[in-house]
């Protein structure tokens, strides 16, 4: 009752007249900020976050500031040259914008994310000089000497190990595992061992035991011998040290959780009072959410406590089990026990794996059984025997940190090695917030007693529970053509899924310079959201990073048959990013063909695609890019999809010249909706009753055109676009269409 009372008020809080959120206008727009640092700052691959608390904001034309509330991430590209910790007022500029989400389904919630955070706005400085640390900085005493311990121990590793050892030793005592990269977070995804990148209660717990360890052997000694109260309470100085280590790691939410259960665990073994488990996991929970709610719907927060309930509720039972089933060595049973945790683990974690990452690695269940024991009784204890020596003594202690790090580069070793044969047991998918109820229930049946459900009853409900469950992957299809154009930001991609089944994608979306894959991350989520696991052919109009770039996951993960394209190369300035996605392709052993009008057109049942540019002699070499676009047309009995790619005006004069038979009822207008697209003469041609705009947020381009927009008003066409709609999908069944968007309400008609 006190915990939904503490949610009602946090979610239905008004929102300040000084909030940031209220200032931000729909562009990104340019302010002058001061702000105190609520956390230090986040160190990554490349760059830093800050994460500030707004006091005052004036825009840049502006004599005086005003006052302003609101949380703000700062992103940099470049590291600064002083560290800024907790507590410091720091002034800067940067263009602010509220964070946003692709509006697919199957789609992160970023903006969930951040509001867990109380994160209003984000920003961006191409250099630091444009953030300058106040003289008044204010950093608090514990802030400070938290900071202090962290640098310190920062120095002494990066002064003993190299990366990627350093990096990782960092992350597992600082938790600036940032550094370590995205390649070494997704190698540790693959093999199934990401939650020893996260502090958590496998770190805490080996803290714990260290400090315990000390404390225990300072406890023998004759004259603590001769106190019983020494004896009794030797475990509690072990709790400040645990929180201090929690502290310096920046507080993570499994942390927390941990230190919450280490600290009732030590302190009821000091009492001599036996915990329940269970109940010690549920006051941590408790607590958490009094103070930040929307930590419920963090997936680090669902993570850590479905870990630990797992095992405190089922690893017992498998220990009761094999004790009484299986007589076997010690040795063996240690083993059998570290596959159980792994197996168990997985079991509970896996709906919310697929749900939030769409992924799930079995690779686990083995890579576990051997990383786990290094880490636990080799890197953290080094680890944490050099933490106290460099960061509570400022002791270099270059032996104890060469050790660490030896055994550190011997785990990464590891971790490459089952990351490399991780594909045959790497899963993909999705999984309905519907259908997780129905999982845990089918488990929760394996476990009752059997006083509860007996014989054909138990097993009934369980495969009725299982039947429901299943429901969700099993869409049968009607026979009706299904063209779904995906919101991927600035750029384009449309998802075919034919009558028969079969799959067809057209571009993939990307971004210039990013190493954020889209196809990873916004359109692979919707397939696998619509239990489409394979591609039958990919499509790309032409090669620019807006189309291609997404499409470089799906030819490794969706097995394509055929990549269909025109046969030009990126622009000179995309060559490095064009050459990445070919390789991606060839190494998959994909087809690639080269179309041109005189291509055959692809026939599935009714559904035929036709390919009406380039013309029959390829693309034309002085042309732009965006006028050698693959046009294709696609229809299925009597409707008509037209999709030009990034057409401009002298591609659509050179199309109406062909006399090629445009009309559409559904037309994907060309270059994102821009001025140099969707000529007067080329909308009279294609005739459609729908348009779709595929576009950027607020984008610098300023697209779609105002002038286009009109055009399109004046003929009474009706306008979807994906930066307000989000996805728009259209379903044909040969005679009518029906539209449907992800945003609900009165779609844009040309306004």
């Amino acid at each position: 009752m006190q915990l939904s009372i503490i949610w009602i008020a946090d979610f239905y809080q008004k929102t300040s007249d000084q909030s940031i959120a209220l200032w931000l206008p729909a562009l990104r727009t340019q302010f002058v900020c001061e702000g105190t640092l609520f956390k230090s700052a986040e160190r990554k691959e490349e760059g830093e976050i800050l994460w500030i608390d707004l006091h005052f904001c004036k825009k840049p034309e502006e004599a005086s500031f005003s006052a302003v509330s609101g949380r703000v991430g700062l992103r940099t590209l470049q590291h600064f040259n002083d560290d800024l910790m907790a507590g410091d007022v720091v002034r800067f500029r940067s263009s602010l914008k509220l964070p946003r989400d692709f509006k697919n389904p199957g789609s992160f919630s970023s903006t969930r994310y951040y509001q867990s955070k109380g994160v209003e706005a984000l920003g961006f400085v191409s250099d630091p000089v444009w953030v300058v640390r106040l003289k008044n900085s204010g950093s608090g005493l514990f802030q400070k000497n938290f900071e202090k311990i962290r640098r310190q121990v920062r120095r002494a590793v990066t002064e003993n190990t190299a990366p990627p050892a350093s990096h990782f030793l960092l992350g597992l005592l600082t938790g600036e595992r940032k550094e370590l990269g995205k390649t070494w977070e997704e190698n540790f995804r693959k093999a199934g061992v990401s939650h020893i990148l996260s502090i958590s209660g496998l770190h805490v717990t080996m803290v714990a035991l260290f400090f315990l360890f000390l404390f225990r052997v300072l406890s023998s000694s004759p004259l603590a011998a001769r106190h019983v109260w020494f004896l009794r309470f030797y475990m509690l100085p072990a709790i400040p040290l645990i929180w201090l280590y929690v502290a310096v790691a920046g507080f993570p939410v499994p942390a927390i959780r941990a230190g919450f259960a280490a600290t009732l665990v030590l302190a009821g073994l000091s009492l001599w009072r036996k915990l329940d488990l269970l109940s010690v996991l549920a006051l941590a929970a408790f607590l958490i959410l009094s103070v930040s709610p929307l930590l419920l719907f963090q997936a680090s927060f669902q993570l850590s406590f479905t870990a630990a309930g797992f095992l405190i509720l089922f690893f017992p039972r498998w220990r009761r089990w094999r004790g009484e089933r299986l007589k076997i060595p010690p040795a063996v049973g240690w083993i059998l026990d570290g596959l159980a945790v792994s197996f168990i683990t997985l079991l509970g974690l896996l709906p919310i794996l697929l749900f939030h990452f769409h992924e799930a690695s079995l690779m686990g269940i083995a890579a576990n059984l051997i990383v786990v024991p290094l880490v636990n009784f080799f890197v953290m204890p080094l680890g944490m025997a050099g933490w106290i020596l460099s960061g509570l003594f400022d002791f270099n202690a270059a032996w104890i940190w060469k050790g660490a790090g030896g055994f550190a580069s011997l785990t990464l070793h590891l971790v490459s090695f089952f990351a490399d044969h991780a594909d045959a047991v790497l899963f993909f998918g999705a999984i309905k917030i519907w259908q997780i109820p129905f999982y845990y229930a089918v488990i929760w049946m394996c476990f009752l007693p059997k006083t509860v459900f007996q014989g054909k009853r138990r097993l009934a409900l369980a495969l009725g529970l299982m039947a429901i469950f299943s429901s969700g992957y099993m869409l049968p299809k009607n026979g009706d053509l299904k063209v779904t154009f995906l919101d991927v930001g600035q750029g384009d991609c449309a998802v075919i899924e034919l009558p028969d089944g079969k799959v067809w994608v057209l571009d993939g979306g990307g971004i210039k310079g990013s190493d954020w894959d889209i196809g990873r991350h916004v359109v692979a989520p919707y397939l696998w959201e619509n239990n489409i696991h394979k591609i039958d052919a990919l499509f790309l109009s032409h090669p620019h990073h807006d189309h291609y770039k997404g499409l470089g996951f799906l030819a490794e993960h969706f097995d394509p048959k055929v990549l269909y394209l025109n046969g030009d190369a990126a622009p000179e300035s995309e060559g490095e990013e064009w050459d990445d996605f070919l390789k991606r392709v060839r190494r998959k052993n994909i087809p690639i063909q080269k179309v041109t009008a005189k291509t055959a057109p692809l026939k599935e049942g009714d559904v035929i695609l036709s390919f009406l540019a380039p013309g029959p002699d390829g693309t034309v070499e002085h042309f732009d890019t965006n006028d050698n676009s693959v046009v294709m047309k696609l229809g299925y009995k009597n409707i008509r999809f037209l999709f030009p790619g990034d057409l401009m005006e002298a591609g659509e004069a050179l199309l109406l010249n062909a006399k090629t038979d445009l009309r559409a009822d559904v037309l994907k207008l060309g270059h994102h909706g821009s001025r140099t697209s969707t000529t007067e003469l080329f909308l009279r041609e294609v005739s459609p009753r729908y348009a779709v705009i595929s576009a950027g947020l607020f984008n610098e381009y300023g697209v779609p055109n105002e002038e286009v927009l009109g055009r399109l008003q004046s003929r009474n066409i009706h306008v979807y676009r994906t930066d307000r709609d989000g996805a728009v999908t259209f379903v044909a069944d040969g005679k009518t269409v029906a539209v449907e968007t992800l945003v609900k309400g009165d779609s844009w008609h040309g306004h």
